[in-house]
């Protein structure tokens, strides 16, 4: 990760400190009255356990400041991915759904790219805006014992398919291949953060925010460049998928 946080600001030290002071709350400051509350900063504060009271698919709160996108993310403990694109927090049928990620994602954050659906698509296209972009940079993750942020690095329309099925990222070839997807076509509506124009690896860590309530595919990605606890970490597999697939005797899909 060393060759892009020489591109982060001096903002993203400020926020990587209020992050480290959110995540000191929520480990050891005790319950309190409400499941959410707002810090002086503007950033939630989260009562985990009362939330997993309510619904215990919840293992992770999101927060983009100065945008829509701020709430619990879940995970369907059923393995139904798209129970929630069709039903909010308290499981109840709504058009609208909530910010989930698939069973093909963990809920420890420690994927390559952690895909969150249920964003709406006018809350995206905003990011299709230079101007807009360029204001909105970072990406708050709140879990129990830890807090990350995602620096903001790209924004742009794709072909709308499931990424978790198009790349097969538990190696790095498919995580080499979706950093190429994001440097490739560069196109008017395709926004690339002044200093990321390269240098993104297989050994980073990507969120992705999308949608699922239209025929085209907004993604926004984020770059991890802090980790409160130092938890976020993983094994990287270098190896080719069509020869591990052969050795095995099995035929890739």
């Amino acid at each position: 990760m060393n060759k892009t946080r020489r591109y982060i600001d001096r903002k993203a030290l400020i926020s990587l400190f209020w992050i480290i002071f959110f995540w000191l709350l929520l480990a050891g400051c005790g319950k309190k009255e409400e499941i959410v509350s707002t810090s002086e900063e503007g950033g939630p504060i989260i009562d985990f356990e009362k939330l997993k009271k309510e619904n215990g698919d919840i293992f992770a709160w999101i927060y983009v400041p100065g945008t829509q996108i701020n709430g619990p993310i879940l995970q369907s403990a059923d393995g139904d991915d798209s129970f929630y694109a069709n039903h909010n927090v308290a499981k109840e049928p709504d058009a609208k759904g909530c910010f989930y990620i698939e069973a093909a994602n963990m809920a420890d954050m420690c994927d390559f790219n952690e895909v969150v659906h249920g964003v709406p698509t006018e809350e995206l296209s905003r990011f299709l805006d230079r101007s807009y972009f360029e204001g909105q940079q970072y990406i708050h993750v709140y879990m129990e014992g830890n807090a990350l942020i995602y620096y903001i690095m790209a924004a742009y329309t794709r072909e709308n398919t499931r990424l978790l099925e198009q790349y097969d990222f538990s190696y790095a070839s498919g995580c080499q291949q979706f950093i190429d997807e994001i440097y490739s076509g560069r196109t008017m509506s395709k926004n690339i953060r002044s200093g990321w124009e390269t240098g993104l690896e297989p050994s980073h860590f990507l969120l992705t925010l999308t949608s699922d309530d239209s025929d085209r595919q907004i993604v926004v990605i984020g770059c991890l460049v802090g980790d409160a606890a130092g938890k976020i970490d993983r094994e990287i597999d270098w190896g080719d998928p069509e020869e591990d697939f052969s050795i095995m005797g099995w035929s890739k899909p």
